[in-house]
């Protein structure tokens, strides 16, 4: 998993399945709260319509009659 996340590009629309960890730590007096993922699963998400939906009748705007 660790091979295919390393070729998603910064901004790409991923699904991640696993636990959130949230964690805390100080530095320099002050507090920060982190979260850490333990993914199971990685998908990319194509939000490309697909080419039946694009060409399909009920897809298109009706013409007005005049």
């Amino acid at each position: 998993m660790a091979k295919f996340a390393a070729t998603v590009k910064c901004g790409t629309p991923v699904i991640v399945e696993g636990k959130i960890k949230p964690e805390t730590y100080s530095a320099d007096g002050v507090e920060h709260k982190t979260f850490s993922i333990k993914a199971d699963y990685i998908r990319k998400i194509n939000y490309s319509a697909p080419k039946e939906a694009s060409e399909s009748k009920a897809a298109k705007p009706a013409k007005k009659a005049k």
